[in-house]
């Protein structure tokens, strides 16, 4: 591998890297041999990838992750020691997030948790929420109808009573009132974020999905009003209920929290929530995510631009910028394959995600990137992280954001924050100046299909490079055309600012003993 002193890298940037230029093709492939994977991987973004698949049979894709993202988030079982050391030999700095459902419970789950009762003088249904009339849970693939256990319900058994939600066809929900279902949710979750082979070895976080699952009483309701635990006798409201389960979640999470904390030595341990739509944080439970903000400090905002993202998003931009402003840290993640158009996602669109990601850019924010063929990851990013999980254009570093004269989308005169660049009937043109850059998205009626609608030119002010889709730039502009959610990244200089990763070959995979 070939390193470059300060000064050799201070040189190779000199040159401008014009498209389909020889001399910009020999520079990126310099730059490439160039990387190193210790500290921070992309300064001016911090980046995570999420996936529940095992990596262990990956180690591959795990060193890749590992040079590419300052978190990894995994389901699949087996973190054990061979796959740990690879993350952390490729890039110390690259923490790691394990994934358990927060909303309902999977059957390995379910026999780790009742074992663990059985074993600590509980009896396994203490874990549980359960009807006491049948009640009907709308799931993902239809209605269900639970019998309850009592006079009025159709169940020979408690345990058929058990409490569902509308993931997996129905599988039974957690229970945060019960204090058995706490205790022995912390025995799981530390059991879950050792490294196998390792004693003593933890894991850096826990990802909560979905953090309100069983929250909401609209309708996608589980009807805990009907749960022998909450509410035995009909006597209580459904919002008293539900106030109930709020306060529960928020508890056992801070209890969770802290527990881990104490058995890990590890005072920076994180436990993220994830609560999937920026909707859910700031409009359908506010309460929960915003008035206590303390209690669920971290957050992931799963659907932050989405292939029906539109004009009403900005608002929520403007909600998740405060909140980082705040204290508060996030992953945020856009979901471009919640389409199921399986056409690729056009690049104009791609730099819109981008775009908007670096209008919303903070210290206290992790981004997720889907790029590839909008249907092609089946509701999850499985497949090649290299593709659905990156962005090559995040390698050019953009720099900080720049202070401009002008009111932003606060209202506000002089900040570094995102500002209308032009605006009109139901569309916006949002922008946002760095240190070496300007990046721009049109927000308009959103849909797949209006992407690259209603195009126009809109003025820049100065000359810019647009960044092109292999990492060269274009010729200088002084305008740019833009359609319904499309955006550009505009550098300042027609240079490469930041040395990429090295190429990746299976001889870079090899494990130290």
């Amino acid at each position: 591998m070939t390193f470059f002193t300060q000064q050799q890298k201070h040189k190779l940037f000199q040159y401008p890297l014009q498209r389909h230029s020889l001399l910009g093709a020999v520079m990126v492939s310099l730059a490439l041999l160039a990387g190193s994977a210790s500290a921070q991987n992309f300064p001016h973004i911090k980046t995570f990838g999420f996936d529940y698949a095992p990596l262990n049979n990956r180690l591959a894709e795990a060193t890749w992750l590992a040079q590419h993202h300052d978190w990894i988030i995994g389901g699949g079982n087996n973190w054990d020691t061979q796959l740990y050391n690879t993350i952390k030999e490729a890039n110390p700095d690259t923490k790691i997030m394990r994934y358990l459902a927060y909303h309902s419970i999977a059957p390995d789950a379910m026999t780790w948790l009742e074992n663990w009762a059985d074993n600590n003088g509980y009896d396994p249904e203490d874990i549980y929420y359960h009807y006491h009339t049948d009640s009907e849970v709308k799931t993902l693939s239809g209605s269900i109808t639970v019998p309850g256990f009592g006079p009025n319900g159709s169940a020979a058994m408690l345990e058929e009573a058990r409490a569902r939600v509308r993931w997996n066809g129905g599988w039974v929900g957690i229970n945060p009132s019960s204090t058995v279902f706490r205790r022995a949710f912390e025995a799981y979750a530390l059991y879950e974020i050792s490294v196998a082979g390792s004693p003593g070895t933890f894991l850096d976080g826990v990802f909560l999905d979905t953090f309100d699952g069983i929250q909401n009483s609209g309708p996608w309701t589980s009807n805990l009003q009907n749960t022998i635990e909450l509410n035995p006798d009909g006597s209580r409201s459904i919002e008293a209920v539900y106030n109930q389960v709020q306060q529960d979640l928020l508890d056992a999470k801070m209890e969770l929290e802290a527990f881990l904390k104490r058995q890990t030595g590890n005072n920076s341990f994180v436990v993220n929530v994830n609560a999937a739509d920026a909707d859910i944080v700031y409009q359908w439970f506010p309460d929960l995510y915003v008035d206590e903000r303390d209690k669920t400090m971290h957050l992931t905002i799963e659907y932050m631009v989405t292939s029906t993202s539109g004009r009403s998003r900005i608002p929520r931009l403007r909600d998740v910028y405060d909140d980082l402003e705040n204290g508060r840290k996030m992953l945020i993640r856009s979901q471009t394959n919640v389409s199921s158009n399986m056409q690729d996602i056009p690049y104009g669109f791609t730099r819109f995600i981008l775009a908007t990601h670096y209008l919303i850019n903070h210290e206290n924010a992790h981004f997720m990137y889907h790029e590839g063929n909008a249907g092609n990851y089946g509701g999850t990013p499985y497949g090649n992280f290299r593709t659905s999980h990156w962005h090559r254009n995040m390698e050019i570093n953009i720099g900080v954001p720049a202070t401009r004269a002008g009111t932003d989308s606060w209202g506000t005169e002089n900040t570094d924050r995102f500002y209308e660049l032009a605006g009109g009937s139901g569309y916006s043109v949002l922008a946002r100046e760095y240190s070496n850059a300007l990046v721009v998205a049109k927000f308009g009626r959103g849909g797949w299909a209006n992407i690259g609608n209603n195009s126009a030119i809109y003025q820049l002010g100065g000359n810019y490079y647009p960044l092109l889709e292999d990492n060269s730039t274009g010729a200088a502009v002084t305008s740019v055309t833009l359609g319904e959610s499309e955006g550009v990244i505009l550098l300042k200089n027609p240079v490469i600012g930041h040395l990429p990763r090295p190429q990746i070959t299976e001889s870079s995979f090899a494990i130290r003993p």
